[in-house]
């Protein structure tokens, strides 16, 4: 993971890598500009270099982030302390193998899911966040991320743009997107996007390219989430620029996912997110928890398949079914439910980056806050045009429906700032955005 301040590229290696200081600390990457070298001061985003930055500029930034980039690390160790103290026999087993580097079980997952007792609840968060703490010190990915189109040639069961339900539907144009992408990194600093919507299969080869293409000579990290395209599609585009790709898996369950996705293929569905892995591509998986007949071992064996798919980026959250869909009236699952779920990704995973969904952030206003000090440490940032962003509702009532992005940016920071968290994307200085 890289800092979204510039770093000095201080190694090159055969095998395409280099190691980038930041004020002494040093971070790996992937060279992914033929151009660089030892000496220069870059950018990166995700472990990949995206930008080569001037010495003049890098040395301005680096002399008003210095003493923040400190201060915020301090934060981040004193918040990032735990207690074992008063905790059952059973629970303080588990617990215990997982700070000393301890595979878990599948019993010991079971019994971490099971938690109910407030007491344990909050240490089984405090390790979590300390394992965060402890294999990515105080960095925190935020991405940007532009919903291009709500068409769908899908009919999943809870989704607010399945093709059967009536919504107003659009399409950005390949400037608009462009467009739209230039702002983010020209006006916000945005280091890295998403490229996100439904399955429409309107934004054909020619049109993608064009538009990865474009994003990547602005010097930034293309990220992918277009769902299930053909591979010769995605390979096209890795060979434009795209870096990376996310594609949940939705549940390990064959007969839930059957179920929920009609004509669709888990199996299909596993195979592509392995051979986007294979191309090169960052990948992003993950899972919808709390769907109709799911058990906790559903919610283990998707934990277990995520991380057997290698994933940079675990991407989970809850069902939040939309209005008018076949799943309208299933109840949603509470906050700690999804937090136990993080908890314990942390712990079978514990170099993993884990997302904060915006379903999460739907289920409780709080959630942002709870889920980083709970092990994740990733968050998106919706920089979708406020005229089309009212028509990507996948569920209802989404949290970011009406954020502006400065006040996206300035929350995401204030947030970030308070828990002593280095953003890894956007702001390398106090924020001074209004709304």
């Amino acid at each position: 993971m890289c800092y979204a301040i510039p770093g000095q590229l201080i190694e090159i290696r055969e095998n395409g890598g280099g190691v980038v200081d930041y004020f002494g600390e040093k971070r790996n990457i992937l060279l992914d500009l033929s151009d660089a070298a030892v000496g220069d001061y870059v950018y990166a985003q995700g472990g990949i270099l995206v930008r080569k930055i001037s010495t003049e500029e890098a040395l301005e930034i680096l002399s008003l982030w210095k003493d923040k980039f400190f201060e915020l690390k301090k934060m981040d160790e004193r918040l990032s302390h735990f207690s074992e103290s008063d905790l059952p026999a059973n629970t303080l087993q588990i617990l215990q193998k997982v700070n000393l580097k301890k595979p878990l079980s599948r019993q010991d997952m079971l019994a971490l899911l099971k938690l109910e007792d407030p007491r344990e609840l909050k240490v089984l968060y405090e390790l979590a966040n300390h394992i965060r703490h402890r294999e990515h010190d105080n960095a925190s990915c935020i991405h940007g991320i532009i919903e291009f189109s709500n068409h769908c040639r899908e009919n999943c069961h809870y989704c607010g743009i399945r093709s059967d339900r009536v919504v107003k539907r659009y399409r950005m144009s390949v400037d608009e997107i462009i467009e739209v992408a230039q702002h983010a990194v020209d006006e916000y600093g945005f280091k890295a996007l998403v490229l996100q919507s439904g399955e429409d299969p309107w934004y054909d080869e020619k049109k993608l390219v064009k538009i990865v293409s474009t994003l990547r000579a602005m010097g930034i990290l293309v990220f992918l989430s277009i769902g299930m395209r053909d591979k010769e599609l995605y390979q096209k585009l890795y060979q434009a620029g795209a870096r990376a790709a996310l594609l949940r898996f939705e549940t390990s369950n064959e007969d839930i996912f059957r179920q929920l996705r009609p004509g669709a293929s888990l199996h299909e569905r596993l195979t592509l997110i392995k051979q986007l892995k294979s191309m090169g591509y960052i990948i992003a998986t993950g899972f919808i928890a709390g769907l109709p007949d799911e058990t906790p071992e559903d919610i283990v064996n998707n934990i277990l398949l995520t991380q057997s798919l290698g994933p940079d980026m675990y991407s989970f959250g809850p069902l939040i079914p939309a209005i008018d869909t076949p799943l309208a009236a299933q109840s949603k699952l509470s906050i700690d439910a999804m937090l136990k779920i993080i908890a314990l990704t942390r712990f079978v995973d514990p170099d993993s980056n884990i997302l904060v969904t915006t379903a999460l952030e739907t289920l409780d206003a709080s959630a942002k806050k709870i889920a980083l000090l709970a092990g994740a440490n990733s968050m998106m940032i919706n920089v979708t045009p406020m005229e089309y962003r009212v028509f990507y509702q996948i569920y209802d009532n989404r949290a970011d429906r009406n954020q502006t992005v400065k006040v996206g940016i300035q929350s995401a920071l204030d947030l970030l700032y308070s828990l002593g968290r280095a953003p890894t994307d956007i702001g390398v200085v106090e924020a001074t955005l209004t709304s």
